[in-house]
């Protein structure tokens, strides 16, 4: 058999759609041979970049996205990055939201939502036109339990490339008036600490609030002397006690766990107790992680609830 004819320039490559290809002069029995893909309805993307993945899906439907079509809900919040449930990323459908209010889209492989959404709210993000993180948390208020949504909302305001603040949270929340799920946001946005480096630091921090401890302040700066600062991921500052949540990367990466041992002498010669937590600890809401720290608030200093 011989091979395929090589395909001439077309927009969007190496996705791009079935109506592109023709205006090109690309034949429909070029496009049915098997260098290519078909992920989505009148789209077509070369088999060798097409892995279908979460990008590659992206990226093949982007090819046949209508302009007033944009990503949203699970699929928006994965473009951002954002802390999501597992099942989220183990949806193969994409969500797809029509702006003003317009025909949801449909097809095999995409969800779509109609949205008053406007094309000035509309943001480009890794190639990917997205509403903005705060809309994308109002959409998935109905699908999220408080708890999820606080890690929502963390990942948005984290301390490194952080996406919104605050206050735009709450402004979007305010917003959103009656629309399902809102009740939720609200409450968990009562608890969205920004400044928090990942999801299971959240979900350690919730654990020892629930369980009646202080909060204590997220990645708070801690100057040990000679003009050394260092942070802690849960800091109970006036008991000079530091909760340390260690995710796999840190037992793994060997510069990560180099860096954790001289960190951890530093806050412990100057003063620090150190409570080391890991995902083994966060069993049955965090009990042994809550107890520990519970115990080194006790012996640190006094009027600790109980």
């Amino acid at each position: 058999m011989r091979p395929p004819e090589p395909l001439p320039p077309i927009q969007r490559s190496p996705a791009f759609s079935v109506s592109a290809a023709a205006a090109a002069g690309v034949s429909s029995a070029r496009l049915r041979r098997s260098d290519l893909v078909a992920p989505f309805h009148g789209a077509r993307v070369s088999a060798a970049a097409f892995d279908g993945g979460f990008r590659s899906r992206c990226v093949a439907y982007r090819a046949v996205m209508q302009p007033t079509h944009c990503y949203s809900h699970d699929t928006a919040a994965i473009i951002y990055g954002l802390s999501v449930p597992h099942w989220m990323h183990e949806s193969t459908d994409l969500h797809v939201s029509a702006l003003d209010g317009g025909r949801a889209p449909r097809g095999t492989g995409v969800r779509g939502h109609k949205s008053n959404l406007r094309a000035e709210e509309i943001h480009v993000h890794g190639g990917m036109r997205v509403p903005g993180v705060e809309q994308v948390m109002c959409q998935l208020a109905s699908v999220l339990t408080i708890e999820e949504l606080v890690v929502l909302g963390d990942s948005c305001v984290r301390r490194k490339n952080p996406l919104s603040t605050h206050s735009r949270l709450t402004a979007a929340a305010q917003a959103a008036r009656n629309r399902p799920g809102v009740g939720a946001l609200r409450s968990a946005l009562a608890r969205v600490r920004a400044d928090t480096d990942s999801p299971m630091e959240t979900v350690l921090r919730l654990a020892l609030v629930d369980a009646g401890l202080p909060e204590p302040v997220v990645n708070r700066p801690i100057r040990i002397g000679s003009g050394i600062e260092l942070h802690g991921d849960l800091v109970y500052v006036e008991r000079r006690v530091v909760v340390e949540y260690d995710g796999d990367h840190h037992r793994t990466e060997a510069r990560q766990y180099n860096r954790d041992i001289d960190r951890i002498w530093a806050l412990e010669a100057a003063g620090w107790r150190v409570i080391r937590v890991n995902r083994s600890h966060l069993d049955n809401r965090a009990a042994l992680a809550v107890a520990r720290v519970r115990a080194a608030l006790v012996e640190w200093g006094r009027n600790t609830p109980n």
